[in-house]
């Protein structure tokens, strides 16, 4: 098995950087051999990934995020070593980092799969070349990759627009208001979780459409198996965007349409809880309330 280890940390966190040093050393003296990268850099850490066994990310959710997207398309797992506020993905505190990271990966946890999603829509050529700079496998792989959803909305505040949504070729209906989140089970924690759409347990493999501030137009949210394929027609005078993550901005044009549906990748994280924790911590992260009392 590889003795190497990658590390990528929040490039704005003094904190997060000491720490991941620290693991470095620590990992280096239990005989591992450790890279340090920003989770910014992913064109980088493309480069460092071949023979690499397990990538610990030291941030928030969001530097999780990136490193799910820098890493593809090598199937290792992640770890997560929490600095931000809610902390889904996120797996160890700071506190007890040099304790259990090196404990994790010598077999103390399992590992769990987390479907991603995929987006793809004609581009320009400035589009092209946001692509490239955000994503390193756009030369072989001319799709955005998210692990916890992919957002169509408007491009100019305060101007909804309008979009024609198919799924698996088949009209759906059209939704007038701020755009739509296309998430998989992992997101639906975020960004649609605060749109009024539902939960799903993170190792399902369904994903959830929400509408952003509908207006006179379809507001329920929606969810579809697996193999569904969604088409989002861009039909707005003042312009729209992709988002990817909330990380990767693409422009769209009236006309565009964005096709989303599952990845062929994965996320696959390291974890010391079982999979039935997740309930107690979306009652802890989001603290919708107390436990009863048996």
């Amino acid at each position: 098995m590889s003795k190497l280890i990658g590390i990528l940390y929040h490039p704005r966190l003094s904190e997060a950087l000491e720490l991941s040093r620290q693991l470095a050393r620590a990992l280096e003296e239990r005989g591992y051999q450790v890279w340090l990268a920003s989770a910014w850099e992913e064109a980088h850490v493309k480069g460092l990934m071949a023979g690499t066994a397990t990538v610990v990310s030291v941030g928030g959710d969001g530097t999780v995020l990136r490193a799910a997207r820098a890493i593809l398309p090598a199937p290792i797992p992640i770890l997560g070593v929490q600095y931000g506020r809610l902390g889904f993905l996120a797996e160890v505190t700071p506190a007890e980092a040099l304790e259990r990271v090196p404990a994790l990966l010598e077999g103390a946890g399992g590992v769990e799969e987390r479907t991603m999603l995929q987006a793809s829509c004609a581009v320009t050529p400035v589009d092209a070349a946001l692509k490239e700079k955000h994503h390193p496998l756009m030369a072989e792989d001319p799709c955005f990759h998210a692990l916890n959803d992919v957002v169509v909305a408007r491009g100019a505040v305060g101007r909804p627009i309008d979009l024609q949504v198919s799924i698996d070729g088949q009209p759906y209906g059209a939704i007038r208001g701020d755009g739509v989140i296309v998430a998989t089970a992992t997101g639906s924690t975020g960004y649609t979780l605060s749109a009024g759409g539902p939960v799903l347990h993170p190792t399902a493999t369904s994903f959830v459409l929400t509408s952003l501030a509908p207006h006179a137009t379809l507001s329920n949210p929606l969810v579809f198996n697996a193999e569904a394929t969604v088409q989002l027609a861009v039909h707005s005078d003042h312009g729209a965007i992709l988002s990817i993550d909330g990380q990767v901005d693409i422009p769209l044009e009236d006309g565009e349409t964005v096709t989303v549906q599952r990845s062929p990748h994965s996320t696959r994280f390291l974890r010391a809880h079982p999979g039935d924790h997740f309930y107690a911590q979306l009652l802890s992260r989001l603290r919708f309330s107390e436990p009863l009392a048996p």
